[in-house]
C-alpha cells in the first residue's frame, strides 16, 4: 500500500503528482491512498466517487476526522524524519523533497519501488515522483478520473462554443505572473506587452493564413488590455481556475511559460503546446509539441 502524505503545490501540480501514482498503482495492482487532495476533491467528486472502488485509489475528503488524521500523519512524518528514521519492518518513508530545476525524478516504474508498494506500507513525501510510461499507458483512465464536475464542464463548453463561433482556430494563452516574479529568479516573468508580441507572432504564421483566430487568455490577472488584430480576436474574462484549465485543454493550441497548468491542459486534451522558455523563444510552425508524457 502507498500513502501520499505531502501536499505538492496547487491544482495542476497535484493532478500530475497524483496521476503518476494512480497510473503506477493501476499497472501494478496495489492500493493507493491520497491524504492531501482535499482542497480540490469537490471539483472532481462526481468522477472520483464513480471510480473509487474500481481503481483501489482513495482520495480522502475534507471532513473533521480526516483533518485530524492528516495532522497526525504530518506530525508523525516530521517526527520520524527529525529522528532520521525512515524504515520499520512494516513501513517505509520515501522522502524525496527536491524542487530545484533539473533535479532527477524518482521513477515509480522501478522494480524496487513496486516490490515495496506490494509488500509494506510506503509513505511518499515530495514532488518529483513520476511514472512516464504508465502515465501514457493509462492516459484514457486518467482523463476519465480527472474530468471535472458537470458544473465546470458545462461552463467550459459554453465558453468554447462562444469563442469558436466565427473563428477557425482557438489558441489558449496561459499568462502567469504573480509568483513568477520571484520563482526561478523571475526568468519566466513576462510583461503583458511581451505576451501580446507572441500573440501577434502566432497570428502571422503561415499555417493560419486566411483563418480567423480566437486567442483565449487564461490567467489570474485582473486587468490586461489587448487589442484585436486584423485576423484575430482576443477573449479575456474572469473564470474559475478549473474552467480556465479545462478550457485550455479544448483549444487547438496552447502557449505559455513553463508551468504544470498548461502542461496538464496539453496532456488532458492532447493539445500541441509551445512553452515560452525565454522571451526570445521563436514562434514557428514546428515548435508545438503534444505534452503526453507529463514532464
Amino acid at each position: 500500500m502507498v500513502l501520499i502524505v505531502s501536499k505538492e503545490g496547487q491544482l495542476a501540480n497535484r493532478l500530475a503528482h497524483a496521476s503518476a501514482f494512480i497510473a503506477n498503482s493501476l499497472a501494478n495492482n496495489y492500493r493507493l491512498v491520497h491524504f492531501f487532495f482535499e482542497d480540490y476533491y469537490p471539483f472532481f467528486s462526481e468522477q472520483l466517487n464513480q471510480h473509487r472502488s474500481l481503481l483501489k485509489v482513495f482520495l480522502i475528503k475534507d471532513t473533521g476526522i480526516n483533518k485530524i488524521v492528516r495532522s497526525s500523519i504530518s506530525l508523525f512524518i516530521r517526527g520520524m524524519l527529525k529522528l532520521r528514521i525512515t524504515k520499520l519492518p512494516f513501513l517505509e518513508i520515501i522522502d524525496y523533497r527536491k524542487y530545484e530545476q533539473g533535479t532527477s525524478i524518482y521513477n515509480l516504474h522501478d522494480e524496487k519501488f513496486i516490490k515495496k508498494a506490494k509488500s509494506k506500507i510506503i509513505l511518499v513525501y515530495g514532488w518529483l515522483f513520476r511514472d512516464r510510461e504508465n502515465q501514457k499507458t493509462f492516459r484514457e483512465q486518467l482523463i476519465k478520473i480527472w474530468t471535472p464536475n458537470r458544473q465546470f464542464t458545462s461552463k467550459v463548453e459554453q465558453c468554447y462554443f462562444r469563442y469558436k463561433k466565427d473563428h477557425d482556430v482557438i489558441i489558449g494563452v496561459h499568462i502567469r505572473r504573480g509568483d513568477y516574479k520571484k520563482f526561478n529568479n523571475g526568468v519566466w516573468f513576462y510583461e503583458p506587452e511581451e505576451y501580446y508580441a507572441k500573440i501577434k507572432e502566432l497570428a502571422g504564421l503561415k499555417r493560419f493564413a486566411g483563418k480567423k483566430i480566437a486567442f483565449v487568455i487564461c490567467t489570474n490577472e485582473k486587468e490586461i488590455c489587448f487589442a484585436n488584430g486584423s485576423n484575430f480576436d482576443i477573449f479575456f474574462e474572469e473564470r474559475h481556475f478549473v474552467e480556465d484549465l479545462y478550457l485550455l485543454a479544448k483549444c487547438d493550441y496552447i502557449i505559455g511559460p513553463p508551468s504544470t497548468f498548461s502542461i496538464w491542459a496539453s496532456y488532458y486534451g492532447s493539445v500541441p503546446l509551445l512553452m515560452i522558455t525565454t522571451i526570445d523563444t521563436v514562434i514557428n510552425d514546428n515548435n508545438f509539441q503534444p505534452e503526453l508524457s507529463i514532464f
